[in-house]
């Protein structure tokens, strides 16, 4: 059994306790924080109890594996073993291991929709969206405070400061859908967001000479995967900045957008993909300088370059994508070796059954 995300958390135990035989593995597709920061949770026992009924506990960097495994070691009375990254308790053993998530690299929904070049779609799609602009900037996000949409912004505004020969020529596009906008934070949040896009581009807006461009362009809904297809083949680069991240998709998704090998990804070192695409450029999202630097060095590079880069990143993601992260999780599973309880319980059941 494969048990997806916090939401479950408790659900491994109940599973256990009710079927001893079964193989159960639970993905957690956040990241986990150091024992200090979880310890801030009144619940951290009922939650490590309940991912421990797990056989397999999966995260998708190793540093994540190694918070769980030391929150286990700082909050319970259990056993771990770095070695072989265990944890045992009550005489069940909990394998804690990486799968790094991904996406489909190929035919389907990532493929574009039709056989027009680069240029024109890009062309086509501004002038839909009634812009005018010689580059294009890209980033695709939940409304969400963990993203960082409004530390990008101001990148953006600090990138034009630097380098004025781009205003009336660089856009960013963001992709924000709405999340959670019952709760006061994110909408909130979602109210800063459309606020500062409309300061940067008001404080630029009488510095340019082309009636049609604007900084920022904020487009606040939620798109299908043919709208955001078009954005990302288009994008001459794609931000992917959030502030902490588990994986960020987005940061694969373009890279498998990119078949021109020509668009340049600028990725959060608090993402888990940036150790995987290590040809991005890394930032740290919290220096809104240094990422106003990496947008110019984006725009910048040549063309050689952009096209190694991406031909790196994408050889990537094709070799570990969607269908070798679901293989590695239940192949992992399959193999692991069941307790001498587990077996004894799994071959009174087949009795039974007979």
């Amino acid at each position: 059994m494969l048990i997806q995300d916090y939401h479950f958390a408790l659900l491994p135990r109940m599973v256990k306790e009710r079927l001893p035989h079964a193989r159960v593995a639970i993905f957690w597709h956040i990241p986990w924080p150091n024992p200090e920061s979880f310890e801030i949770c009144p619940w951290q026992s009922q939650l490590l109890d309940g991912l421990l009924g797990a056989d397999l506990i999966g995260f998708h960097v190793r540093a994540h594996c190694n918070n769980f495994l030391n929150t286990a070691d700082h909050a319970l009375e259990a056993r771990i073993d770095w070695e072989h990254f265990t944890v045992t308790r009550n005489e069940h053993q909990s394998h804690v291991l990486p799968f790094p998530i991904s996406v489909e690299l190929g035919n389907g929904t990532l493929e574009p929709p039709d056989k027009t070049s680069v240029d024109e779609q890009r062309m086509a799609l501004l002038k839909e969206l009634d812009l005018d602009a010689d580059w294009i900037g890209v980033g695709v996000d939940r409304a969400d405070y963990t993203k960082g949409i409004i530390e990008r912004f101001q990148a953006v505004e600090s990138f034009l400061e630097r380098y004025p020969e781009y205003q009336g020529k660089f856009t960013f596009l963001e992709l924000a859908a709405p999340t959670r906008t019952h709760i006061k934070r994110y909408a909130d949040f979602q109210a800063e967001v459309e606020s500062e896009a409309a300061r940067i581009n008001e404080r630029f807006g009488e510095r340019f000479t082309r009636a049609r461009w604007r900084p920022i362009g904020l487009l606040l809904r939620q798109h299908s995967r043919d709208e955001v297809q078009r954005f990302y083949r288009v994008a001459h680069l794609c931000m992917v900045t959030s502030l902490h991240d588990g994986m960020n998709l987005v940061a694969k998704e373009y890279v498998a957008a990119q078949q021109e090998e020509q668009g340049v990804l600028i990725l959060s070192r608090f993402t888990g993909a940036s150790r995987e695409l290590r040809d991005a450029i890394i930032v740290n999202p919290y220096d809104i300088e240094a990422t106003a630097e990496a947008i110019a060095q984006a725009l910048r590079m040549e063309a050689g370059e952009r096209a190694e880069r991406m031909r790196r990143m994408r050889a990537i993601v094709k070799e570990h994508n969607i269908y070798w992260w679901a293989s590695s999780l239940i192949g992992a599973l399959c193999e692991l070796r069941m307790t001498p309880g587990e077996i004894a319980s799994d071959s009174e059941r087949t009795a039974v059954e007979v």
